[in-house]
């Protein structure tokens, strides 16, 4: 089985540094070790993920049809944080003799289903909900932080006004998440179900990594959300 490795990153300084690149390569290498498949190209797109003109991904598409193989993405929202987006691009491959996508955080989704499609569907719908969600709330921040009379820019580490800032942007962070994580705790979900999910929408921690069971407790904590379900 042959596999195009599409990776995305947001930024330039990313792109150049190879930060999250690293960890979205070895997640299409573990996926393409257990297939026995074979990596037969790589492209690296610098792009927003809501931004749909992908040249690199244009690329990735004649390649994969060219050798009738699957385009391997490390997450979903490596992909793309709009939902239309993804599902299009779904559909294009099953119609235009791809081997279709394959999302190593939803290995087993099969888009060509109903059933898998309808998941699809639903993490897409999650992972371009919590991007704009990102940006309004950041947004937010920022325009009542200046009302405040804050200097932008940063404070000098060690200090008390630091360490202030510090807990009100993990205030912030955690706030990102609560219209996720309240429906998951209420429906009595495990961390480690909550984890996961959190993973297939897009919300790692900085090394692309899932986040543990015990990062996901502390979220709930400081949302003051109380867990129902068991916390293994």
């Amino acid at each position: 089985m042959d596999l195009v490795a599409y990776y995305r990153v947001s930024t330039d300084r990313q792109g150049q540094s190879g930060l999250g690149l690293e960890a979205q390569r070895e997640k299409v290498t573990q996926l393409a070790a257990e297939r026995g498949a074979v990596v037969v190209a790589e492209f690296v797109e610098v792009e927003s993920g809501r931004k749909i003109d992908r040249p690199e991904l244009a690329k990735a598409l004649v390649e994969a049809r060219k050798r009738k193989a699957a385009i391997t993405v490390a997450k979903l929202d490596r992909l793309a944080r709009d939902a239309e987006f993804v599902l299009r691009l779904s559909r294009e491959a099953e119609t235009n003799g791809l081997g279709g996508f394959i999302f190593c955080d939803l290995p087993d989704v099969d888009a060509t289903t109903s059933a898998g499609r309808l998941i699809l569907s639903v993490m897409a719908s999650v992972a371009e909900f919590e991007s704009r969600r990102i940006s309004e709330r950041t947004k937010d921040a920022l325009a009542a932080a200046k009302a405040r009379g804050v200097k932008l820019g940063g404070l000098r580490p060690g200090t008390l006004r630091h360490n202030t800032a510090a807990k009100e942007r993990a205030t912030r962070e955690a706030e990102k998440l609560r219209g996720v994580l309240r429906p998951m705790a209420a429906a009595g979900l495990s961390l480690r179900d909550m984890a996961a999910a959190l993973e297939g929408a897009g919300k790692t921690t900085k090394a692309g990594n899932q986040l543990s069971p015990t990062q996901v407790k502390r979220l709930l904590e400081r949302l003051g959300i109380a867990a129902q379900g068991n916390h293994g």
